[in-house]
C-alpha cells in the first residue's frame, strides 16, 4: 500500500461478513472519526503539495482537539483498516487506506458525507486543511528560495556530484550484449556489468588485459568475457553486438576508418556504437607521453569516417570542457566529445 502499514490490524476485520460490517458501523458512527477520514479523503494522497498524507498534530490543528484525542480516534480508524499510517522523519503521517475503498465501507463513508456536506464544521475543517498544505508549500518554497544559489554544491557535499550520470547506465538493456573495445584495465567494466546481460572485453594488449582480469575476479563480474585482438581484427563473430564501446582508443589506431567498418560488422542492425575520445588539440604531451598517433578528431571527420563505414543517424555531442591542467607539464588538457551512432544494413 505505497509505505503505509496498518497499525495494530486485527484479524477480524480482514474477513469481511456480518461481525465486520457492524464494527464498521461502531467506526463511523463517531462524528470525529468521520471529519478525520473526510479530511484523509480530501487532502492530495501525492505529489508537490502533499508529503502523502497528515501527521497527527496537523489533524490537532485543522480539528482543534488534543493531539491524544486525535491519536486514539486515528489508532481506531486504523484497527478497522480505514486509515493507514507511515512514518516519515519524526512523523507519523495518516491517509486514508486502500481498503477504505471496498464496498462496505464506501457506501457508509458515502451516506456519512451527504451529511457533512452541510456541516458547518466540516467546512471549516476543510479551510482547515487548505491552510495547512499552504503553509507546507510557503516552507518548501522558502526553503529552495533560500538555497537554490548554492544548491548544486549543497546537493553535491551530501550526495556527491556523479551520482546523475552514473544512474543513467540503469537505461541499459539489461538484454544486451556489449563490447568494450580497447578496454584497457577495464575501468569501465564495474560500472556496466550489473545493467546488461555480457560484456565482451576486446584489448591488443597482454599487460592490459592482466589488469583487467583481475578487476574482473575481485569485482566479481561473472558477465564479462575477456578476449585479446586489435579492433581492426575483432576476435567477435558477425552482428552479435548490441553496443560497441570505444573510449579513448581511436587516436592509438593506424587506420581509425578501418575499425569502424569492423565495428560495423560485429553489431546487429541498428546496434549502436558509442565512441569517445579528443576534440583537435596540439598538445605534444599526449603525442610524446601518450603514444597518440592522432591529434584528436574534428565532427565533420568522424562523421565523414561513418558513414562510409554504414553507420547513420550520428550525433555528436562535446563533453563539459574542463580547464585543467596536466600536474607534470601544466600543459591544458583538450576537450572531449563523445559520438553515438547507428548500424544500418549493407
Amino acid at each position: 500500500m505505497n509505505g503505509y502499514l496498518p497499525e495494530n490490524a486485527s484479524a477480524k476485520h480482514a474477513g469481511g461478513g456480518t461481525e465486520h460490517f457492524i464494527d464498521l458501523l461502531r467506526t463511523l458512527a463517531d462524528p470525529i472519526r468521520l471529519r478525520i477520514l473526510r479530511l484523509l479523503e480530501q487532502q492530495p494522497q501525492h505529489g508537490a503539495t502533499s508529503t502523502g498524507g497528515l501527521s497527527v498534530g496537523e489533524l490537532a490543528e485543522i480539528l482543534k482537539l488534543p493531539q491524544s484525542t486525535v491519536s486514539r480516534h486515528l489508532k481506531t480508524l486504523a484497527d478497522a483498516h480505514l486509515a493507514d499510517v507511515r512514518r516519515e522523519g519524526t512523523s507519523m503521517l495518516y491517509r486514508l487506506s486502500d481498503a477504505a475503498g471496498h464496498n462496505a465501507s464506501k457506501q457508509l463513508r458515502s451516506v456519512a458525507k451527504q451529511h457533512l456536506d452541510h456541516d458547518p464544521l466540516a467546512k471549516t475543517d476543510g479551510q482547515r486543511l487548505s491552510h495547512i498544505l499552504r503553509q507546507r508549500d510557503s516552507a518548501t518554497d522558502h526553503f529552495f528560495g533560500k538555497h537554490a544559489p548554492h544548491w548544486d554544491s549543497l546537493r553535491a557535499q551530501w550526495l556527491g556530484d556523479s551520482f546523475h550520470s552514473e544512474s543513467l547506465v540503469c537505461l541499459l538493456n539489461p538484454q544486451w550484449t556489449v563490447a568494450d573495445l580497447g578496454t584497457g584495465t577495464g575501468v569501465m567494466l564495474p560500472l556496466l556489468a550489473p545493467h546488461v546481460e555480457k560484456i565482451i572485453a576486446i584489448d591488443p594488449s597482454p599487460a592490459m588485459l592482466k589488469n583487467a582480469k583481475a578487476r574482473v575476479s575481485d569485482q566479481h563480474l561473472h558477465n564479462v568475457e575477456l578476449r585479446q585482438g586489435a579492433i581492426e581484427n575483432l576476435p567477435i563473430e558477425d552482428h552479435t553486438i548490441d553496443v560497441a564501446i570505444v573510449s579513448l582508443v581511436l587516436a592509438y589506431l593506424p587506420d581509425p576508418p578501418a575499425a569502424l567498418r569492423e565495428i560495423h560488422r560485429i553489431l546487429k542492425p541498428g546496434g549502436i556504437t558509442l565512441i569517445i575520445d579528443l576534440q583537435p588539440h596540439d598538445v605534444a604531451l599526449f603525442r610524446e607521453k601518450l603514444n597518440h598517433r592522432w591529434m584528436g578528431f574534428a565532427q565533420g571527420q568522424l562523421e565523414k569516417w561513418l558513414k562510409e563505414a554504414h553507420f547513420t543517424l550520428a550525433r555528436w555531442h562535446p563533453l563539459t570542457p574542463k580547464v585543467s591542467r596536466s600536474k607534470e607539464s601544466q600543459t591544458q588538457v583538450p576537450d572531449l566529445f563523445a559520438i553515438r551512432a547507428e548500424a544500418a544494413p549493407v
